[in-house]
């Protein structure tokens, strides 16, 4: 019953998320500020992450000392983790998960969406405990009427949206809950689930709850920092050299096609292996990477400081059916986005 009732959970989430980092009371929509009080209960919680086991928990501890103080945290492993058992104030979750749904347009055709993330959240413990005893267990719809009751309880904090690799994609369209959740938790299937990555994905995510500020998904900006890169490398994660084929489901290696966008760059900048990016955020080195996510159609662009994890450059790119990939267009807009910060 377990597993059944966190992957419902999931898909009583919502249908329509888009975000690489989103910090408020809401991920779709209009942008809101958190309600009063919020942040304050939060801040009195200890935070259970629920994580993935491609990495060990000795990584996770050191990558959550080093990005993680304003609360207390507890790693649980996912097989370890009922959520029945945390119906307390005194609890707050970062939770991996994910869903498939399938939409059909008014032409007929079926579209595919896939989201999956680490979700920050709370709940509402009194109101949450007041539905739960009106249900009765042997009622047929029990498990779903649970599921609702923890849906409808959730007080949203933040969440950080995962880059499924192009390679996981038809499994993860073609299979059912379990094989999702499976793959999730204990395969190495995405882009931008890496120690160093996620290092700094808290670290933002930590300081923007600190200071109570909602950091809204679809917003373009850079910050003066961003100046510097007129003189500092521009790293870049290997795996901007894989190309998606919507059409087909699948990549390809096309480091000559990417060597052609990034050319538009008109400042340093050098590729580097993910697995040496993450050694030299672990360590503290200060650097700049490229961050490139996409979810289902739509790109969300960034540009972080490795030892802050601030983002310092973010470019939203609403969904385009012809472009899935990085365009010389998004490397143009960095450059013009330098450009205005030196003459500041």
């Amino acid at each position: 019953m377990k597993k059944q009732i966190i992957f419902l959970v999931f898909l009583f989430m919502l249908t329509t998320i888009n975000a690489q980092v989103s910090v408020g009371p809401k991920h779709i929509g209009k942008s809101k500020n958190f309600p009063k009080g919020r942040l304050d209960k939060f801040k009195g919680t200890e935070t259970i992450f629920v994580l993935s086991d491609i990495i060990d928990q000795e990584t996770y501890k050191k990558i959550l000392d080093d990005s993680w103080d304003i609360t207390p945290y507890k790693l649980v492993k996912q097989d370890d983790f009922d959520i029945l058992n945390y119906v307390d104030d005194k609890y707050s979750f970062a939770h991996l998960e994910g869903y498939h749904v399938t939409k059909t347009t008014k032409s007929g055709a079926q579209v595919d969406y896939l989201y999956i993330y680490i979700n920050f959240f709370m709940l509402d413990a009194e109101d949450l405990k007041k539905d739960l005893s009106k249900l009765k267990k042997t009622s047929k719809k029990y498990k779903k009427k649970v599921v609702k009751a923890i849906s409808s309880n959730r007080e949203n904090l933040a969440r950080i949206d995962m880059f499924p690799k192009d390679t996981f994609l038809p499994t993860a369209l073609s299979s059912d809950s379990e094989v999702i959740m499976d793959s999730i938790y204990n395969k190495d299937v995405f882009y931008n689930y890496k120690s160093g990555f996620l290092k700094n994905y808290f670290q933002k995510v930590n300081n923007q709850l600190k200071t109570g500020e909602k950091y809204w998904m679809y917003e373009n900006d850079n910050l003066p920092e961003l100046k510097k890169l007129a003189k500092q490398t521009l790293y870049i994660p290997n795996y901007h050299l894989n190309e998606f084929n919507p059409w087909k489901m699948r990549n390809k290696k096309d480091k000559d096609g990417f060597k052609k966008v990034i050319s538009n760059y008109e400042y340093k900048f050098d590729f580097q292996d993910e697995n040496e990016m993450d050694k030299r955020i672990l360590a503290g080195e200060e650097f700049y990477y490229l961050r490139f996510v996409r979810v289902n159609s739509q790109k969300f662009v960034h540009i972080v400081n490795s030892k802050t994890g601030e983002i310092i450059y973010r470019n939203y790119i609403a969904g385009i059916m012809s472009s899935y990939n990085l365009k010389s267009r998004h490397i143009k807009d960095i450059n013009s986005k330098i450009k205005k910060a030196l003459k500041k």
